[in-house]
C-alpha cells in the first residue's frame, strides 16, 4: 500500500494570498453598493407608481446608502472591537 508522505497530508500553513485577504473588504463594499442601487430601484417603482418623481428615487437612494454603510461599519469596526474584547476577556461574550 502506499504511504501517504506527511507533507501531503499537512501541508505547511502560508500566509493568505492578497485576493483571499481582500475577498471579505470587496464583498463589504459590494453589499454597500447593492444596497444602493437596490433601493434607488424600488425608490424609482414608487415613484412611478404613485407619480411622486423624483422624490422616492433620492429617498431610496440615501436609505439604501445609509444601510450599506451600517453594515460597513458593522463589519468593520464594531465587529471586530467585540472579538478583540472577547478575546482579551478570555472567550466570554
Amino acid at each position: 500500500m502506499a504511504e501517504e508522505r506527511p507533507d501531503r497530508a499537512h501541508p505547511p500553513s502560508r500566509p493568505p494570498s492578497l485576493m483571499q485577504a481582500a475577498g471579505p473588504y470587496l464583498g463589504y463594499g459590494l453589499q454597500w453598493a447593492l444596497a444602493t442601487v437596490l433601493f434607488l430601484f424600488l425608490g424609482w417603482l414608487a415613484d412611478g407608481w404613485l407619480g411622486t418623481k423624483p422624490l422616492l428615487t433620492i429617498i431610496g437612494a440615501f436609505v439604501g446608502a445609509a444601510a450599506g454603510f451600517y453594515s460597513l461599519y458593522r463589519h468593520l469596526v464594531v465587529e471586530p472591537r467585540r472579538r478583540e474584547q472577547q478575546r482579551r476577556s478570555g472567550g466570554q461574550p
